[in-house]
């Protein structure tokens, strides 16, 4: 990786060992500047990518190919969407047109199926017809840039929820309700329910929280609701994410939220902590999760029991909201925090 202009934000070619491709990573006002460089007049193909107006993440992309890349972006200027190029070539001009054809389509289906970006192609790039060893050779070189696509920070091939995570959340809710109890941060499934047919299943990534496809939220929202809800969830109907079923309306896609609250929002239709309404398979809260109650860690525990006792009184411990939990459930979670009781008490 080489920054040209030497700062972080300006342009970077990128190359891999025993590769035959190269990438440039080319903010829109640098166009200009590498109207010199002798390889961008190459074969290859090309993202332009630009921010969503509403919450100024990049969530729009277009894919192209062209002979000549430089003067092809030139046509680009027109378009007003996009703020960065990323542009694939080839190091040894091996690259003809029917190649890039292919990498064109096999990139605009891998985007379409991760569901990341919207694309502002208005029509599928068709496939060409190479050779056996051609397209194995192409798929190699879409695999690297797939790999330097991710690193230079679009995770435009990357899906909302791994494939590992979508076997997990397949299971059965027995699985999923013995992921949860015990704690395993590979599966981590909560829901929302309220009001005006509000039900979604959701899951928390390290990027945020996924709505998953498939789940409802309200079909109107309560007089108090703030502008930034109205208009996000304003924003999920016009792109068809949201779609009016009945007396509600329907997740058509996987849909990520910056935060657990902008997620519980959408679905409920108002104004809400999210790290409260998401609820897991035993009945806890994301609050409760993340940071239990200082007042359970303080308690102690009857292991044979599963009570706890506390000013001579015993008591059922249920920090869920008023649900309540199975004794053997609340006696192999609390020996974690039995310990750290008794260190605080100390």
């Amino acid at each position: 990786m080489f920054l040209l202009d030497g700062t972080a934000d300006g342009r970077i070619a990128c190359e891999l060992f025993n590769w035959t491709g190269k990438a440039y990573k080319i903010p829109r006002h640098l166009l200009r500047s590498s109207a010199e460089r002798k390889d961008l007049y190459r074969a290859g193909v090309y993202f332009l990518f630009g921010r969503d107006e509403v919450t100024n993440e990049i969530a729009i992309a277009y894919v192209g190919e062209a002979e000549e890349i430089y003067p092809r972006l030139q046509q680009h200027q027109d378009r007003e969407f996009w703020n960065e190029a990323l542009v694939f070539v080839s190091k040894d001009e091996n690259l003809n047109k029917a190649h890039i054809k292919f990498l064109e389509n096999t990139i605009h289906q891998a985007a379409i199926a991760a569901g990341r970006y919207r694309l502002e192609n208005g029509n599928t790039p068709p496939r060409p017809a190479i050779s056996e060893a051609e397209m194995s050779v192409m798929s190699e070189f879409f695999d690297q840039l797939r790999l330097l696509t991710g690193a230079l920070g679009y995770k435009v091939f990357e899906p909302l929820v791994a494939s590992k995570m979508q076997a997990s959340l397949a299971g059965n809710k027995e699985e999923r309700q013995s992921a949860s109890s015990t704690g395993d941060l590979n599966v981590r499934e909560f829901r929302i329910k309220g009001a005006r047919g509000a039900e979604a299943r959701t899951i928390i990534t390290a990027e945020g929280v996924v709505v998953l496809q498939g789940s409802f939220a309200a079909a109107d929202e309560v007089e108090s609701t703030p502008e930034s809800t109205r208009r996000l969830r304003a924003k999920l109907v016009q792109e068809g994410a949201l779609v009016l079923r009945e007396s509600r309306y329907r997740f058509e896609r996987d849909v990520l939220f910056a935060t657990p609250s902008s997620a519980a929002s959408v679905v409920l239709g108002r104004s809400a902590n999210g790290r409260i309404e998401l609820i897991d398979d035993v009945g806890r809260t994301l609050k409760w999760l993340e940071e239990p109650p200082r007042s359970w860690l303080t308690r102690r525990c009857t292991p044979t029991s599963g009570r706890a006792v506390r000013g001579g009184a015993t008591t059922l411990i249920s920090p869920l909201r008023g649900v309540p939990l199975p004794r053997a459930w609340f006696c192999n979670h609390s020996a974690a925090a039995l310990q750290a009781s008794n260190s605080v008490e100390k």
